[in-house]
């Protein structure tokens, strides 16, 4: 298995290169899930390639947004800069750089990143007949479905370590709703990382514990997973060095046969460089809601090393249980607000006493607990884990009348520098002795000297000649090395353009319930089913009870039987069921047996988005929430079959916990769970997620056989009924009672605003 690691910076490429790692995923200046990261530009992202492949590391570069329409010259620029780079491969979540790069560049490797959503055997199965060669799962799936998703002949990326998103990949529009900040354009505001109120009890109830996995290595191994990804592109270099250092352990000791876990000091040490409450292992191996979620803090946690035993207002008497080193962040909790400072002073073996001196105004009082947020000599030794080096062969010929010759190999590669003529010596010829001394001076390269063989006779041989020819064959060689070790692109093309068909679409209403479907048919509508509850007989009752015509909106997640179910279901139905709205882009993998179109689980920000999908059979798309007035009049033009959406509670996040049972503390029994169905006190339907400023945000079940989602809804409905020039209209009816939905579709029959409280969502408002 690969071991995959972050690199935000320069820094942290050199940390990751040190520390063993195989491969490094980083982020081109634009473009990029992680705008707030380092990320590289077009001279450091060159430089950084050649870095890595003389190293033999590969590197995977992070297109992984959704772009607009006047961004689409910038990316086919980017797209043929990692031609010309020759990147390893690029992550890509939007359709339409999925086809420029078909077309523009068709030799450069893609792999699916996990904002595509990919999270079955369907969906992976179609990203390998799209061409692309790796999909990176989506955090949610079991170890089962990966299994599933590595039979289906496309290596499998899965996140190892490190923070995770609560929300499923490329679902998650909180950050761009509450301001501006899209997650799907790498500028998360992580509105997730706050405290929540939920039933009157306050807590972080969208912030997930970190993932650690280095000790379920050898299932993900049995499980068929190629790569092992390590999350952290916005954290500090030495986060990258301690992380992937300890997965190289684990790794290399399951290629020798003999996997050893994770000792004391190792998991310590990977507590310490950063974590949430500790370490979960993640919805692959079985954590559930109050596993996965800790609500006590968003932030590190650091490593608890003493406790307070006296204090005062300039000093704490601190008892260590770990040795405290000069220059360590220490936290003090237990009394109040967290308090934190910068030890200053000498180094405390466990188990003595530490005199620390306060910062004015601290409180710390006896029995504060103390946590150590920072740890300097594990920062010093990160920084200072030397990079690997390559042990290269010399071969020189100095013979007085003949050039001199420096060759050198790596054993796979050769390389050679030619000097002068070389002089014959008047007095006292050069030694091979003291050539190959000089020779052995490779310090400030990355070699390191091993055999090394002098023919020499004769020859008077300067010093700075010796360096010159060391220094440009080394030089040569490491040029070997990038060369052999990077991957064909191929040729380059043109860019395919984005020629949209006109179409017809009829006004369509997505309901939930059969009163808002009634209305809504009433008013010509046609109707897509978006169902709470999937499992087969809730939905087999559905779809026999619904007139002729109506349309089914699929789920966006959900387990490879679970798809199989619903397919089966629509050709059973097939000649009642009007169509299928697509909750995902892998869903194209299906031959489904009635019409489809793309919704807006598969976002639509730029026409060569538009043209991929209708390209794939979709009989409409969906456009971006995320775009202005003006972007979708660009993206319509000529009035292609993209729906708008104008009115509707904007879904901000797809949950896998359940607020209810985290706040329970339940750990086990999410799929069993039946507190909804019964209508249980504590049950999550009909209850909120307030923030600390009282905006109420709905909580809606979507019930399928493996257990709910739920999502996490917007506090006001997005309201552009009375917006002129958008043909292709589509309603979205959630929580909305019979009054309300009738003066929806009212209001959307007379081009008036609907009267509801409601938010102009993005249409004056873009998004970064």
């Amino acid at each position: 298995m690969e071991n995959l690691a972050p690199a935000g910076n320069w820094e942290a490429l050199e940390r990751a290169d040190a520390a063993g790692a195989d491969a490094v995923y980083l982020g081109y200046a634009d473009f990029s899930a992680r705008a707030g990261a380092g990320n590289f530009d077009r001279q450091a992202l060159e430089k950084a390639v050649r870095y890595a492949h003389a190293r033999h590391m590969r590197v995977y570069v992070t297109l992984n947004t959704l772009v607009k329409d006047r961004e689409l010259d910038e990316v086919a620029d980017v797209i043929r800069l990692m031609r010309r780079v020759q990147a390893d491969a690029v992550l890509v979540q939007d359709a339409g750089i999925l086809r420029m790069i078909r077309s523009l560049c068709p030799g450069l490797k893609v792999h699916a990143s996990t904002q595509m959503t990919i999270h079955n055997k369907t969906g992976a199965a179609w990203c390998l007949a799209q061409g692309m060669s790796r999909v990176v799962l989506a955090r949610e799936c079991s170890l089962e479905e990966i299994r599933r998703c590595a039979e289906a002949g496309i290596e499998t990326e899965v996140f190892g370590h490190g923070a995770q998103c609560v929300a499923v990949s490329g679902q998650c529009l909180f950050s761009s709703m509450a301001g501006e900040r899209s997650g799907n354009r790498g500028r998360c505001a992580q509105p997730c990382r706050r405290e929540y109120i939920y039933r009157g009890q306050k807590g972080a109830w969208l912030s997930p514990r970190d993932v650690c996995l280095r000790d379920e290595l050898p299932a993900l191994q049995d499980a068929g997973v190629a790569s092992v990804k390590l999350e952290g592109r916005a954290k500090r270099p030495e986060y990258a060095a301690v992380v992937s250092s300890a997965y190289r352990q684990g790794l290399d000791s399951l290629t020798d046969g003999a996997f050893r876990r994770a000792n004391r000091q190792e998991k310590e040490s990977l507590l310490q460089i950063f974590n949430r409450g500790g370490f979960m292992k993640g919805y692959a191996f079985g954590c559930e809601d109050a596993d996965v979620i800790y609500a006590e803090r968003v932030s590190h946690c650091g490593l608890a090393i003493g406790r307070v035993e006296q204090a005062d207002a300039r000093f704490a008497k601190l008892r260590v249980e770990k040795e405290l080193h000069n220059g360590d962040e220490i936290e003090f909790r237990g009394h109040g607000a967290a308090e934190s400072l910068i030890y200053s002073g000498r180094d405390v073996p466990a188990g003595e006493t530490a005199h620390v001196r306060l910062r004015e105004g601290m409180r710390v009082k006896a029995g504060d607990t103390a946590a150590r947020l920072t740890d300097a000599e594990q920062m010093r030794e990160a920084a200072e884990m030397p990079c690997r080096r390559v042990t290269a062969d010399m071969v020189l010929r100095a013979v007085a009348g003949e050039p001199l010759m420096l060759r050198v190999t790596d054993g796979e590669n050769e390389a050679a520098a030619c000097g002068n003529i070389a002089a014959e010596a008047k007095t006292r010829p050069a030694l091979a002795a003291e050539l190959e001394r000089n020779l052995r001076r490779t310090g400030d390269t990355m070699f390191d000297p091993g055999e090394i063989r002098i023919e020499t006779e004769r020859a008077f041989v300067p010093v700075s000649e010796i360096n010159r020819l060391r220094r440009e064959a080394l030089a040569a060689l490491e040029e070997a090395r990038e060369k052999a070790f990077a991957p064909d692109c191929g040729d380059e093309g043109e860019v395919l353009p984005a020629e949209l068909p006109a179409g017809e679409l009829p006004p369509m209403a997505v309901v939930r319930t059969a009163e808002q479907a009634g209305l809504a048919r009433a008013h010509g509508f046609r109707v897509i089913w978006d169902p709470e509850d999937f499992r087969e007989n809730a939905l087999e009752e559905l779809l026999a009870g619904m007139p002729e015509g109506d349309w089914l909106q699929l789920p966006r997640v959900c387990r490879e039987d679970t798809l199989q179910a619903i397919r089966q279901l629509t050709e059973k139905y097939r000649a009642r069921l009007g169509g299928v709205v697509l909750g995902s882009i892998g869903q194209l993998g299906i031959s489904w047996p009635v019409a489809y179109g793309a919704g807006s689980g598969i976002p639509v920000m730029n026409r060569q988005a538009a043209a991929f999908l209708l390209e794939a059979g979709c009989i409409f798309v969906t456009a971006s929430p995320e775009l202005t007035g003006k972007e979708l009049e660009e993206l319509t033009a000529n009035n292609p079959p993209v729906a708008v959406t104008v009115f509707g509670r904007t879904q901000l996040m797809l949950l896998t916990h359940c607020p209810a049972r985290t706040v329970l503390g339940c750990k086990d029994g999410h799929s069993a769970c039946r507190m909804c169905d019964v209508h249980h006190p504590d049950a999550l339907e009909g209850n909120l997620l307030e923030d600390t400023m009282g905006h109420a945000f709905p909580l809606l079940r979507q019930r399928l056989p493996e257990g709910c989602r739920i999502r996490l809804m917007n506090m006001l409905p997005t309201d552009w009924t009375d917006r002129k020039g958008i043909r292709f209209r589509l309603v979205e009816l959630t929580t909305e009672n019979k009054e309300e939905a009738e003066q929806v579709l009212n209001a959307f029959a007379m081009g008036k605003k609907t009267g509801l409280e409601a938010t102009g969502g993005h249409w004056n408002r873009a998004v970064e």
